[in-house]
């Protein structure tokens, strides 16, 4: 990150003031993995499930926020994915999901690999890795021709050790399948 008044270049994953020293705790959660998250007043959640109709209603009129994990093995060298069962990505794709009113990107991460995989992971752990926008052609809810628009966190997390890998257990409502990929299949659609 490069502040616009100067010309100190800041690493994403270590929030510092513009001394080059870190910033207090009370700042850490607003600068997690260098994705800014601010709350203004005290927020509580109301959130509730919605029937899928009046999902599909919400689906059309709002761009759902999302988080994915790339989980990378403990060499770096693979990334783990897993074949959804619905859409909008009924296909090879990575862990994570929608954020959940009043989470920051991260917990969004933690609750879903939690969920997903059965992982709990610490905050300073997760690497912001990008963020970008999706347009699905498709959904789960009807009309399901009218697709859904994601805004995503994308973070990675590198596994520690064999025992970590073990304690992997997928969510088959999720999940049908899973498999450790290198990039590269990725890339190529594999």
């Amino acid at each position: 990150y490069n502040h616009p008044t100067t010309s100190l270049t800041l690493p994403l994953h270590r929030p510092l003031n513009y001394n080059n020293t870190p910033l207090s705790s009370s700042y850490s959660i607003m600068f997690q993995s260098g994705i800014p998250y601010h709350e203004t007043g005290t927020f509580k959640s109301h959130r509730t499930f919605l029937p899928n109709d009046e999902y599909g209603i919400a689906l059309d009129n709002l761009v759902k926020g999302c988080t994915d994990i790339l989980l990378l093995n403990p060499s770096g060298d693979k990334i783990f994915t897993g074949r959804r069962c619905v859409q909008p990505q009924p296909d090879w794709w990575f862990m994570g999901g929608r954020i959940f009113p009043g989470e920051t990107p991260i917990q969004s991460c933690q609750r879903l690999l939690r969920r997903e995989l059965g992982l709990d992971i610490s905050n300073e752990r997760f690497v912001a890795v990008c963020a970008q926008a999706f347009a699905f052609g498709m959904r789960e809810q009807a009309p399901k021709d009218h697709g859904t628009t994601d805004a995503q966190f994308c973070y990675k997390v590198q596994l520690l050790n064999e025992e970590e890998v073990g304690k992997v257990v997928l969510d088959e409502n999720e999940y049908s399948e899973s498999e450790w990929k290198l990039p590269s299949e990725i890339i190529e659609g594999n």
